[in-house]
């Protein structure tokens, strides 16, 4: 009887059977490369080839083996986890100080975010292209420039940076920096910003400062030394420096006074009188506002990028002064980009106060956004020479919180600034812009023609990958085996013992270079692959194929050899991702492999045989038909249903399903009901795989024949399950018979 019936009546009862996991997998592939950007020894989801692009830049001469691996790979449709391999050589360019290797993110937040660095700026990623990163940041930096006549008598006016200024108009601040501009003719030479230069003046030799020096418009920009120079400077006036040398032209003297204003200050103007550090009076002839001068790279403005920073909201409602700041990230010499002087990110109103946050409660503290946002560059430590807003030394410093603080501003050193095209613009010496080069990124050691990785820093790559219950993968790409056959098996080796221990994906060896590149001989490359491959392991967890490939690399217009595995994986993700991971990825119908021109090896039936029965599969060209997979082994010397890939691939399914079901037995009774829960599970699951041709028959065993009372007492838990595995046909035969007129086939074939 129905429970709880005693009438006639429906009773509903629900039995589940969608808690077995999905028999597909998600055709992960992994590969440990020495790529010439991104993070080291992070673990990175790739799933197209502008995406490798993107994140780990394009193939280049010393890595276009491991570059192509990954990127044939992910032609068949697999999904790929990307690790670049560290090494000592490699370094992220700084601005100053040495270079460091800084792996990734989690490395920077643990050992270098709080450090006390000597560098400003890092490069995000290590390599020389992070040479090619130039990091502009300004502030309100000066207020305004007052325009000065020439002294009526005696000598140059002297004007101390950070000297008092006041005017009767009400008018206060201090000396942001002075600096005469002279425009020059009768040119021989060039001029170098940061040295010295001599100008005869009034018949005497005075040394200078050369601030700034562009050659388009002839317009030296100069400071003076401290204590001034003797005479006055006037119109045709020689100035040399080595053996270049100039005259003063015409009306080329320009005399600048830049003048940070105190906090509420008004402005100074037009007719003001303004006393120099020698107490002189002069009066000022014109004022202008100075950030719509002010360049960030000759020729570019900020003003065309955003508006001058000042005080941001969040300051100002917290009795906070001038905090804001912009920062540029520039790709300098194009070698990220393509294109000299390209922008590659734009931080505009940055706040120096710690706690300071946007109008939508976004942290706006520049080393945190830069951290968060950038892909470009880590920030090091804050810029110590200012502007002081204030006369208290500790009072205005970045880094502090915005309450009532009047932060200091952005003031360069003379030397500091050394702008990419060997002369700073007008203005920005000893002003309100920091240019940071950065400079001494390093790439990996090269030996012969390709990259130098150890393999210890590729065993340290591919461990990220060796934990199961972190990291879920269906494929080991191994890329060039290595430089020699010691390093080559070395490798093949420490990834044998990774999918060994992990159970549950593939490796795919191809082997080296040598064995089968500039071969000619059919017969010696056979034997090469033959002796490399008899030094490997036994696994039926490892695949191996016949060598390399001629494909055209369209990033660097010629045409490279690059090695089998990918393509070996990538026909047994696209048969899993068609059919299903028990059909093999061999043959006509799936093994096709793509962007083949030519093999190096193209192994005939009698190569073919020789290294079958070593359990290589050859990739073969056939003419008309393209370049296929010809074989499905694994790497298993004995023989067994294990020594197919089909048949591996069938029970890494199954037992990664059925593992994942099991988990939910853990901690449960072992009884009867546990126990048929479990088979109930577990043999639709079986049923489906035998329905789409895995396996030809099952049987489930989990009950009190296995399940004894010691196996109870032990507090474990047994389900044994027996498959019979489909197998792919790997040999045909065809008989042709030939029969007399007359004969009756009844005669000759049976039955």
């Amino acid at each position: 009887m129905a429970a709880n019936q005693s009438s006639p009546g429906v009773v509903i009862q629900e039995r589940d059977l969608t808690t077995i996991t999905s028999l597909s997998t998600a055709n992960v592939g992994v590969l440990a490369a020495p790529f010439e950007l991104g993070p080291v020894e992070e673990v990175v989801d790739v799933s197209t080839e502008k995406g490798l692009v993107e994140l780990f830049g394009e193939p280049n001469e010393y890595n276009y083996e491991y570059w192509f691996t990954a990127s044939q790979y992910l032609a068949y449709g697999g999904t790929l986890k990307a690790i670049r391999i560290s090494s000592t050589a490699l370094k992220n360019g700084v601005n100053a100080g040495t270079a460091p290797l800084i792996k990734n993110l989690d490395e920077y937040e643990s050992t270098f975010e709080d450090a006390a660095n000597n560098w400003e700026f890092a490069a995000r990623t290590a390599g020389s292209k992070g040479n090619s990163i130039g990091v502009f940041v300004t502030d309100a930096g000066a207020d305004q420039i007052a325009a000065l006549p020439a002294p009526g008598s005696g000598n140059e006016h002297e004007f101390v940076a950070d000297e008092a200024l006041s005017a009767t108009s009400g008018a206060s601040g201090k000396v942001f920096k002075y600096s005469i501009v002279l425009t020059v003719d009768t040119l021989v030479g060039s001029f170098t910003p940061g040295a010295t230069t001599t100008i005869n003046i009034g018949g005497s030799n005075e040394t200078v400062n050369v601030l700034a020096w562009d050659s388009t418009t002839k317009k030296l920009e100069i400071g003076l030394p401290s204590g001034g120079v003797t005479g006055i400077l006037a119109d045709t006036q020689a100035i040399t420096q080595g053996t270049n040398s100039a005259a003063i032209a015409s009306s080329g003297i320009e005399r600048r006074l830049y003048i940070g204003l105190d906090k509420d200050s008004v402005s100074f103007a037009a007719s003001d009188s303004v006393q120099d550090t020698n107490s002189t009076a002069v009066v000022v002839t014109s004022v202008r506002g100075e950030y719509a001068e002010r360049e960030y790279l000759p020729g570019f403005k900020w003003v065309n990028v955003a508006p001058r920073p000042g005080t941001s909201g969040y300051a100002a409602a917290a009795g906070g002064y001038r905090d804001e700041l912009h920062i540029l990230v520039v790709d300098i010499d194009g070698k990220i980009t393509g294109n000299a002087g390209s922008v590659l990110e734009r931080f505009i109103g940055l706040s120096k106060g710690t706690d300071a946050k946007t109008s939508v409660g976004e942290v706006n503290y520049y080393p945190t956004v830069i951290k968060q946002r950038s892909s470009y560059i880590y920030w090091g430590s804050h810029e110590a020479t200012g502007f002081a807003a204030t006369g208290t030394a500790s009072d205005g410093n970045f880094g502090q919180t915005v309450a009532g603080r009047q932060f200091n501003l952005l003031r360069s050193a003379g030397g500091t600034t050394d702008y990419p095209v060997g002369a700073t613009t007008l203005g920005s010496k000893n002003n309100s812009t920091w240019y940071y080069r950065l400079a001494d990124g390093a790439d990996y050691t090269v030996a012969g023609s390709s990259y130098s990785v150890g393999n210890t820093d590729v065993s340290s790559a591919y461990d990220l990958v060796s934990d199961p219950e972190s990291q879920t993968i269906d494929f080991i790409l191994t890329g060039p085996s290595g430089a020699d056959d010691a390093a080559a098996i070395a490798k093949v080796t420490a990834l044998v013992n990774i999918v060994e221990e992990r159970r549950d994906c593939m490796l795919f060896v191809s082997p080296r270079r040598a064995n089968v590149v500039g071969v000619a001989n059919k017969t010696t490359a056979t034997s090469n692959i033959v002796d490399f491959f008899d030094q490997l392991p036994s696994s039926s967890y490892v695949a191996f194929d016949s060598g390399y490939k001629y494909m055209y690399d369209k990033y660097n217009d010629v045409y490279r050899y690059i090695p089998l595995n990918g393509d070996t994986a990538g026909v047994t993700a696209a048969t899993e991702a068609n059919r299903d991971a028990w059909f093999s990825p061999a043959g006509f119908n799936r093994g096709n492999f793509r962007n083949v021109i030519k093999l190096p090896f193209n192994p005939r039936k009698s190569e073919r045989d020789t290294l079958y029965k070593s359990s290589i599969n050859p990739v073969v060209t056939f003419m008309g038909d393209g370049t296929v997979l010809f074989g499905d082994k694994t790497l298993l010397s004995k023989p067994s249903a294990f020594d197919r890939i089909n048949v591996r691939r069938l029970f890494i399914i199954m037992e990664k399903a059925i593992s994942r079901f099991a988990r939910a037995q853990l901690f449960e009774f072992n009884d009867a009901f546990t126990r048929a829960q479990f088979v109930g599970a577990v043999e639709p699951f079986l049923r489906n795989v035998q329905g789409r041709d895995g396996i030809t028959d099952f049987k489930v065993v989990c009950d009190e024949s296995n399940n004894t009372g010691d196996v109870v007492d032990r507090n474990e838990f047994v389900g044994d399950i027996y498959v019979k595995p489909n197998r792919s046909i790997n040999f045909i035969q065809l008989n042709f018979v030939a029969v007399r007129s007359g004969v009756d086939f009844s005669e000759i074939v049976g039955g």
